[in-house]
């Protein structure tokens, strides 16, 4: 799987996630049961976050690199756990998780562990109604193991009838009202959107009330406001761009009609960069983007 680059929003976000959701103790790298240091470089700071399982921070050319390292015997982690993790020739007991990359297995870990120490009733710290955050956030990078995103069964304008996904989290709904709305999970829409769009996202009453950053809701974009929330994403996921599922012409053709001055900024900005993702017309495509 290609590794994404995250945009720093995402990666303050997911820094924010980072401590370990365990009660956890303070290692000497001199007394770790195990040598990484040909692989990851030279051990900086080291912790036991749960029995058989270390949190590290390496040191290696230039850089700081955390890593989550697990030994065969850990019980927290399950064997569908340890197939995402690294294991360096030599060394078959040991599993090792670059933790800056969601996809390789970063959750997983944060995840089992939480629950198994949940289950046997061992101390978790003050991230302990985090569980859930964790599972949202690892269903980008890790879906089959966590799920894909649910479809929103509600919306600020009725009960959802159909959908289609567009990517994994960002679906297009009809609802019971017969309106059509573009859904995006929370860490998509937090990470990825630009303030301006994200105001122009509804919510549903519930998150309204106990706040959207505490329930981790949906954003819900009127049919009318969906296409530069939409240009924005594919700037990101390229798959919004080549599955099909968005006719990018008529996107482009539906920014030019309803939204002149973004597409005219947008372009001079990209044209500033030197880039080729300029929002362009196509003549005779429309404006219809996406169909059931």
């Amino acid at each position: 799987m290609e590794k994404r680059v995250y945009r720093q929003s995402r990666r303050e976000i997911i820094e924010g996630l980072k401590s370990p959701p365990t009660s956890s103790k303070d290692l000497p790298p001199d007394q770790l049961p195990f040598d990484l240091t040909m692989e990851l470089g030279s051990v900086i700071r080291a912790e036991e976050i749960s029995p058989g399982v270390y949190s590290l921070l390496a040191h290696k050319g230039d850089e700081n690199t955390e890593y989550y390292v697990v030994t065969k015997d850990a019980p927290a982690i399950s064997d569908k756990a340890r197939s995402y993790g690294q294991v360096f020739a030599g060394k078959p007991d040991l599993c090792v998780y670059d933790q800056s990359w969601p996809e390789d297995g970063r959750y997983i870990i944060d995840f089992e562990i939480f629950r198994y120490h949940r289950k046997h009733c061992l101390p978790v710290d003050k991230y302990g109604d985090s569980i859930h955050t964790i599972a949202l956030y690892g269903m980008e990078g890790c879906s089959d193991y966590f799920g894909e995103y649910p479809v929103p069964g509600n919306t600020p304008r009725g009960y959802t009838v159909r959908h289609k996904k567009i990517i994994n989290g960002v679906y297009w709904l009809e609802t019971d009202r017969c309106e059509e709305m573009l859904s995006i999970c929370y860490p998509i829409w937090k990470a990825d959107l630009t303030f301006q769009e994200q105001d122009l996202g509804e919510q549903l009453e519930y998150d309204q009330i106990r706040g959207i950053d505490t329930t981790l809701g949906n954003l819900f974009f009127s049919k009318e406001y969906s296409c530069i929330p939409l240009l924005e994403l594919s700037l990101i996921y390229s798959e919004i761009k080549t599955n099909g599922v968005i006719n990018m012409p008529a996107l482009f053709n539906a920014a030019f009609k309803s939204y002149p001055e973004y597409t005219t900024a947008y372009n001079k900005e990209q044209a500033g960069y030197r880039q080729n993702a300029l929002i362009e017309e196509t003549p005779d495509a429309g404006t219809e983007f996406i169909e059931f």
